[in-house]
């Protein structure tokens, strides 16, 4: 490669990167369906049709962001997963970074909920939607390899649990608390007093069922704390 065509490589990526975050904010403060792409041209300094040179349609940015905020996800996920921790805290853990995430990024959520609907994807190119794919998958498999540390260290029984339910009902409540709460303004309005307290302890509850160890004497406010304080540190 040419020291020109590695500049011009550059200025692309740098070019697709600011029309990310600046859509990115767009739509945190205006919302998804509010966004055009002339405002965002006008918001990067750039034309519509270079906008349309780097994304094909609006969804296909919006997927583009979805992969963004799932890459990350997958990353933490996997920083999780190599903590030096016992497996039921790892998978623990994987419920703090989502609501890591829905704090600091509240967008989100939201943004990787519009992606996952056909009526968006459909509209963005293949490519694009096969990476989102294969990012969830990544985390998945980050989620498997918790579940099969469980296994192999005793602390899930193997027999009777399933590998791929114990992933299906960890990701249900997940992604369930985060579409719920996006649902509501106020989600006292469906009965709901804190989410955020009631996502976790049915998380623990999910835990308890599987019968992962330890059940008891188990400090889950202290394995909070204990991510809270490193998992964007590293």
């Amino acid at each position: 490669m040419t020291v020109t065509s590695e500049r011009r490589k550059r200025q692309w990526g740098e070019r697709e990167n600011l029309i990310l975050g600046t859509a990115r904010r767009l739509i945190h403060d205006k919302g998804f369906l509010s966004l055009t792409m002339s405002e965002l041209a006008k918001a990067v300094e750039y034309s519509v049709g270079t906008l349309y040179r780097h994304f094909e349609t609006k969804e296909d940015l919006l997927v583009a962001l979805a992969v963004q905020s799932i890459s990350q996800r997958a990353l933490l996920f996997e920083q999780v997963r190599q903590a030096k921790r016992p497996s039921r805290d790892r998978a623990y853990g994987i419920l703090i970074v989502r609501l890591m995430l829905a704090e600091s990024n509240p967008e989100t959520f939201d943004i990787e909920r519009l992606a996952s609907s056909p009526s968006i994807w459909k509209r963005a190119t293949e490519e694009r939607y096969r990476t989102m794919v294969a990012m969830e998958q990544r985390c998945s498999e980050v989620v498997l390899g918790i579940i099969r540390d469980a296994l192999a260290e005793g602390d899930l029984q193997r027999g009777w649990v399933i590998e791929g339910d114990i992933i299906f009902g960890l990701w249900s409540i997940t992604v369930g608390f985060h579409r719920l709460v996006q649902s509501f303004d106020d989600i006292r309005q469906v009965g709901l007093a804190d989410a955020i307290e009631a996502v976790k302890k049915n998380y623990r509850l999910l835990l308890d069922g599987y019968g992962w160890q330890p059940v008891e004497n188990w400090d889950a406010l202290a394995v909070e704390q204990d991510f809270r304080e490193t998992i964007f540190q590293s």
